[in-house]
Order: C-alpha cells, then sequence, then structure tokens
C-alpha cells in the first residue's frame, strides 16, 4: 500500500515549481528526491517531475468517460490522470492528502467543478476551466496545451504554451520561453514573461514583469497593473495605434521601468494626420526609456515623449518622399506631382500635462471574500485616464484636474485636402507602394495601343478579301487563268459581296498591371472590277473592345469605314486600302487602400486612321501560290482630353495624339485543289516580319483633380519588331458561295494578340 506523505500541501516541490521568485526554497527540501536549490523554470520543472513520478504517490488512470463521473480519490497522495477517451463530469474530489491532475486526451474538453487538488498540468488539447476556485498551488500548461480560464484559479501558473485568462488568477504567472497568455480577466499575484513569451489583454494584474512579447491593442485592450511594470531589454512592447488618437493606454499605479525595451507600432488602417498624439503609458513614475522604436507607417515617424507620469506617442510627417516608395517610374511621376498642403484645422484646448489616474479596482479595497474576483473590467475602467494629485497615492478615476493644472493651446491634427493623398501619408510601408500605383493611373497610357491593336483586324479583313479573291490570280498567270480561285468557280461576274466575323484577344505587358484587351466585331465589304487589272471595294464595321486589369475596366464601341483597291498585273499584285475609325470609349479605375476606396469613371471619344499599301510577286506554278510580299503601313490615333467623375482618386486627364509607320516583309503559301464533288478547297499560310519606325512608346498627360500637379505615365510600348502568323482554310462551295475561317497571331516584346477569323463571300 503506498505511503501517505506526511508534509503539508504548502510546503510541496509543486509549490516550489508554480511560484518563480516568491517562495522559500528551503522548505523543498523536505520531499524525499532532491530538488535543485534554484528557482529557474527549467530547474523548477525538475523538481515537479521528481514529485509526479515519485512512487509513493497513488497513480489513478481515466480512460472512460464513465470513470469520471462525480468521483472522489482516496486520502492518499494522488495523482489523476485523464487520458484516451476519459473526461471528467459533475464534482471530482481529490480527497485527503496532496493531489494533481493531469489532463492528456487528444480532444480536450471543459473542467468543471473540482475540489482538492494541489495542481493541474494540461498536457495538450484545448481545455476550459469553469470551477469556482480550486488548485491552491497552481496549474502547468504544457507548449501543446492551451487552458482557457472562465472560472477560479486559487494558485499561479506556469505556461508553456497558451493561457487565456477570461477571469481570476490568485497567484503568479510565469509565462515561458513559446508561451502565450491572453489576459482579459484578473490576475492577483504577479505576471512573469519570459523571452520569447507573450502576453496581452485588458485585465488587472499585480506586478507585470516581461521579458518577451507584450502586446496591446484595441480587441484586448490594455492591462491595468496595480503595481510596477518592469521591462527589460530583450522585451518588445506591440502597441496598435489607430488614426483616431484613440489607442489603448496602459495604467500602471506604481512604477513603469522600461529598461531599453523595443518599441514595435502597428499601425491599422486609417486616415492619419499630419500630426498626432497618443498616450502609451500612464503611472505614477516613468524610468528609463524605450531602446529602439520600430513602425510600419511611411511617411509618419513615432517620436516618444517621457514625462514624469506619461510616455506619450507623436507622429509626425518625416522626410520621406512620396516617390521613394513608388516602385515605376508612372509612380514617381505621381509622387512629384501630389501637393501635400495642408488643409487648415482650427485650435483647441488641451491639457498640457496629461496626469494619469488609475481606476479605483486597480487598487481595490480589502476583500474578505476570496471566491468571487474582487473587481470584473469594463470598457470605460481599462482606459480611464484622470489626473493623479502631486503625492503618489492613487486615485479613482472619478477625480478631476486640479485647478492649477496648466492648458495650453496647441493645432489639432491636420491632414492633406485630398483624402486620397492623406490615406497615402497613413499608410505602412508596403501599402504605400501599392497606393501610388494605384493613384498613377497608368493604365490610362495604354488606352492608345489598345484601341490601335483593336482597328488591326479591320485593315486586315481588307486584305483578307483582296487576297482571297485574286490571291493566286498568279495563279493568275495569264496564261493559266483556269486556276484563278474566283475563275475556277465558274463565275465571271466582277461583282462580290463579303461578310466576316471577327474575335481577337491579347494582353499589353507592363510590370505593374498587364491590361487585357478583347475586340468581337462584324465587318461588311463589296467590291467591282473596273477592268482586268484593277478592283474597287469599300467597307463597313462595328466592333466592341472590352479592356480588363487589375486596376481599370475599360469598353471601347467603335464603328469603321473604309476603301481598298486591287492592281492584278500578271504575277504582280498590288494593295492599297484606308480606313477611318470612331471610338466611344470608357473606363472605370480601382483605387483602394488603407480605408480609401474610389471607382472614377472616365468617359472619351477618340478616332484612328489606318492606311496601307501592300506588293507580292506569286512565283508559284498551276495551283500553287508562292507569293513574297512587302508592305508599308501608317497609323494615327487621337483622343480628346476627358475628366473622371469620382472622389479624392479621380484625374483630368489631356488629350492624346500619336502616329507610326510601319513595315512587313513575308512569305504567303497557297494551294487551290478541287474535290471531287466540285468544291474548291485551298488552305493558305503566311509569316512576316513587322517593323515599327518612330517613337513607340505611349504617354499620357495628367494629374490629381484635387491636389496635383500635371504629371506624365508611360504605357506599354508599341512593339519595335513583331512576329506575324496568319493561317486559313478557304472552301468554295459553288460558283457563287464560299466559305473560310483564319487565325492570326501577332508576338511582339511587350504585347501579344491573337485572333479568329471567319468568311463569307458572294459573288454577283
Amino acid at each position: 500500500m503506498p505511503v501517505q506523505h506526511k508534509y503539508r500541501p504548502h510546503h510541496l516541490a509543486l509549490a516550489i515549481a508554480l511560484t518563480v521568485g516568491s517562495v522559500d526554497f528551503s522548505l523543498a527540501q523536505q520531499i524525499s528526491v532532491e530538488a535543485p536549490s534554484a528557482g529557474t523554470p527549467e530547474q523548477l520543472l525538475a523538481v515537479l517531475d521528481a514529485f509526479i513520478n515519485d512512487p509513493a504517490t497513488l497513480k489513478t488512470p481515466i480512460n472512460k468517460a464513465a470513470d469520471g463521473i462525480n468521483r472522489t480519490f482516496s486520502d492518499y497522495d494522488d495523482l489523476v490522470t485523464v487520458s484516451g477517451r476519459g473526461s471528467l463530469t459533475g464534482l471530482v474530489d481529490g480527497g485527503g492528502g496532496t493531489n494533481f491532475l493531469q489532463l492528456d486526451t487528444a480532444s480536450g474538453g471543459t473542467l468543471g467543478a473540482s475540489r482538492r487538488f494541489e495542481g493541474l498540468e494540461l498536457k495538450r488539447s484545448t481545455w476550459t476551466l469553469n470551477d469556482s476556485g480550486d488548485f491552491n498551488t497552481g496549474v502547468l500548461v504544457r507548449s501543446k496545451a492551451t487552458l482557457i480560464n472562465d472560472g477560479t484559479i486559487t494558485g499561479g501558473a506556469l505556461v508553456q504554451g497558451a493561457l487565456v485568462n477570461n477571469n481570476v488568477i490568485g497567484g503568479d504567472v510565469t509565462v515561458q520561453s513559446g508561451g502565450i497568455l491572453t489576459n482579459p480577466g484578473n490576475i492577483n499575484g504577479n505576471v512573469f514573461i519570459n523571452e520569447k513569451g507573450a502576453f496581452s489583454g485588458k485585465g488587472r494584474v499585480a506586478n507585470l514583469n516581461v521579458n518577451g512579447r507584450f502586446s496591446v491593442d484595441k480587441l484586448q485592450g490594455a492591462p491595468q497593473v496595480s503595481g510596477d511594470l518592469r521591462m527589460s531589454k530583450t522585451a518588445e512592447l506591440t502597441y496598435e495605434v489607430d488614426a483616431g488618437s484613440k489607442s489603448e493606454t496602459i495604467l500602471v499605479n506604481g512604477t513603469a521601468s522600461l529598461g531599453g525595451a523595443t518599441l514595435n507600432i502597428l499601425a491599422v488602417p486609417g486616415d492619419y494626420p499630419l500630426f498626432s498624439q497618443h498616450t502609451i503609458i500612464a503611472a505614477n513614475k516613468i524610468e528609463g526609456e524605450f531602446g529602439k522604436v520600430i513602425n510600419n507607417l511611411a511617411f509618419l515617424t513615432p517620436k516618444p515623449e517621457y514625462e514624469v507620469k506619461t510616455v506619450d506617442l507623436i507622429f509626425v510627417r518625416n522626410d520621406v518622399t512620396l516617390e521613394s516608395v513608388a516602385v515605376s517610374d508612372n509612380g514617381r511621376e505621381v509622387g512629384q506631382s501630389i501637393i501635400e498642403e495642408p488643409k487648415d484645422i482650427p485650435h483647441e484646448r488641451v491639457p498640457a500635462d496629461i496626469a494619469p489616474a488609475i481606476a479605483e479596482a486597480v487598487n481595490p479595497p480589502a476583500s474578505t471574500d476570496t471566491s468571487a474576483p474582487a473587481f470584473t473590467p469594463t470598457a470605460e475602467t481599462s482606459s480611464t485616464v484622470a489626473t493623479l494629485p502631486a503625492t503618489d497615492t492613487p486615485v479613482t478615476a472619478s477625480t478631476p484636474p486640479t485647478a492649477t493644472n496648466p492648458v495650453a493651446t496647441v493645432q489639432k491634427p491636420s491632414s492633406p485636402t485630398n483624402a486620397a493623398v492623406a490615406a497615402l501619408l497613413g499608410s505602412d510601408k508596403i501599402t504605400a507602394s501599392r497606393a501610388i500605383e494605384q493613384l498613377a493611373g497608368s493604365n490610362n497610357a495604354n488606352l492608345a495601343k489598345a484601341t490601335l491593336i483593336s482597328d488591326r483586324p479591320i485593315s486586315a479583313t481588307m486584305l483578307s478579301a483582296m487576297r482571297q479573291l485574286d490571291s493566286a490570280s498568279g495563279f493568275n498567270n495569264p496564261g493559266n487563268r483556269r486556276n484563278a480561285p474566283r475563275l475556277a468557280a465558274g463565275s465571271e461576274n466582277n461583282g462580290r459581296v463579303w461578310l466576316q466575323a471577327l474575335g481577337h484577344g491579347g494582353t499589353l505587358d507592363r510590370d505593374y498591371d498587364a491590361l487585357k484587351h478583347t475586340t468581337q466585331g462584324l465587318v461588311l465589304g463589296a467590291d467591282w472590277g473596273i477592268d482586268e487589272e484593277w478592283r474597287l471595294g469599300v467597307m463597313g464595321g462595328k466592333s466592341e473592345t472590352r479592356l480588363d486589369s487589375r486596376g481599370l475596366d475599360g469598353d471601347l464601341d467603335s464603328w469603321h469605314l473604309g476603301a481598298y483597291v486591287l492592281r492584278q498585273n500578271g504575277h504582280m499584285s498590288l494593295r492599297l486600302g484606308a480606313t477611318f475609325s470612331s471610338h466611344d470609349g470608357s473606363t472605370k479605375r480601382r483605387v483602394a487602400f488603407n480605408g480609401f476606396s474610389d471607382r472614377p469613371e472616365g468617359h472619351y471619344d477618340a478616332n484612328t486612321q489606318q492606311a496601307f499599301a501592300e506588293t507580292g510577286y506569286n512565283l508559284g506554278r498551276a495551283n500553287v501560290s508562292i507569293e513574297p510580299f512587302a508592305s508599308l503601313g501608317y497609323q494615327r490615333y487621337q483622343r480628346d482630353g476627358y475628366t473622371e467623375k469620382g472622389g479624392a482618386a479621380a484625374l483630368k486627364v489631356q488629350g492624346q495624339t500619336q502616329t507610326n509607320l510601319n513595315t512587313t516583309f513575308g512569305l504567303r503559301l497557297a494551294k487551290l485543289t478541287t474535290l471531287d464533288n466540285g468544291m474548291q478547297l485551298t488552305p493558305r499560310f503566311s509569316a512576316g516580319w513587322k517593323h515599327t519606325f518612330g517613337e513607340v512608346f505611349t504617354e499620357t498627360r495628367q494629374r490629381l483633380v484635387t491636389g496635383g500637379r500635371n504629371y506624365t505615365v508611360s504605357g506599354a510600348p508599341l512593339d519595335r519588331d513583331s512576329l506575324m502568323l496568319d493561317a486559313g482554310l478557304d472552301l468554295g462551295l459553288s460558283a457563287k458561295h464560299t466559305v473560310g475561317v483564319g487565325l492570326t497571331g501577332e508576338a511582339g516584346s511587350d504585347g501579344r494578340s491573337y485572333g479568329v477569323m471567319g468568311q463569307w463571300r458572294l459573288v454577283f
């Protein structure tokens, strides 16, 4: 039978293990196992393990749910271990002796009412504690476990994992390396946060010692320290600020020692003024300073102000230029154009010396009732700041400022007249880079190239109609004219009507935001033979182009008119054409960052003109065409200026005109085959190399409607050199009707496009 230990529970090594720096270790030598004499967490855990593994301890496993219902254990020293599928339901009584409870299940659970247990160890999973008061020595939370305390722990806690304290912990709390403590409740003893441990919450603590992470934010709040706050050089205070200067304040009734800790400012999204003030700590005395200040804002620099009883945080505009955070030339252009002049804001009177006071609950009156929390924090008491008298005696939050409190006249925080610029200035470093690129409106410079590309299929349809009509007229050897496609179809008529449906798409490459374009249209044309060598034609069409990118959506409705001439003289072909297109365009940009959002919309009119001249010489014989060709092309784009409708991100865009010349050299192949049923099948293929002369960069001048100067943005340049491919198949159904389909593509260094074309031709 196990031998009952004769020492009292408060003299056990367990008590030593769960209290750091506040227990006389000489008492621990009474246990039968040798205990280390030092008080580090590692040594204390060794003492605790020795106690648990003592052979004299009566070990009781609970691995079935039924075994843990309303249990009362022996009068010996019991180690109760819940594992497997075990659970505890109802009242669990440790009985006499010294009793310890271990929870080690994969699913976790809830621990309700318990009595006469000195300690609790959580080995893994998440457990919720609802008991009204037990574990006089405390609890041990291992690295793989999480304890949610919704009840009362009479003793302290040693945390290697995570502890969420929603109510009361009566003893000291030690958060070891890697541990996490969230504390919206009360801790009556000391709180120790070792390096890499973490602490947060708005609950009340006696003393707070921080060597690791300490977080203050709006969600968890800031703690109320009845005693002293001590931070070491390894500590890091992560302090969340908002744009409205309503950040949380750490209330310390004693001395706040900063100890060279790191202050890490975390700014939440918002419209930050160019000058704002936040009170980080309000205490009876401030000692030391922060060793390092980390800031995630790009254009505002935090400056701690150390007063006798407060630590304030002041944000001021730094000397970082807007263009310095840009990642593109366009971003740098808009950064240099922005006017930061703030709007006039009236002055107000505020206390010159913000003197702190701790709510009465931070220093509650003594109470003989230890079964319930002495104080439940509220939103009002957790952030109360009032005036302390000249002595260090704490007062209640209701104490008004004395009449001798000096006041000063200061200027309210100022902000730029443009809300988008204000949001930019209040952005963190990552957001600022994205924001300035959005404000630049770079894709407005791509409208010219996108429109010119959407026009290319129109001139291509005219060339296709001429080539397919008489491209084999060079099959059109006058001595072998029966192989010409038109004559091979059995028609001597000199009139023709053709209809082409086209689809075209592609991408304009940009480093920041690629612009995709898709075009659909229908073109109707007719031509007539003037004599044996010349044909004259006209065409008209309608197309719609859709523009899409991460920051811009656009639509382009276009009407097209054109005329063309074909001259066929033996093996030599000459093809001439010109088009005029009218465009009705609309754009909608997306600008959203740091709490700012806008959808500027633009509407503009534009027109384009195209002209081309192509010559080819057929080297083929009989029903095979081999035609080298060369062409000269001209394009002109003209767009009117317009002003976007929208908010602070709206732009005034100036008009734009762009012209270019290009040459294309290539080879075209075709073969006419007569099928057994009399139809003619003509596969065809061509490849060409296109070169563009002159200026290939597309640029647009624009500015912010509010608070900006003119600047220039550059779009994707026209491809200096590109490869053009065309493949198709024509089928002569009868002497009068022909259908065809073709695929086209153009690829260059700064863009690529592709298209499909369907054609029907009627000879009359």
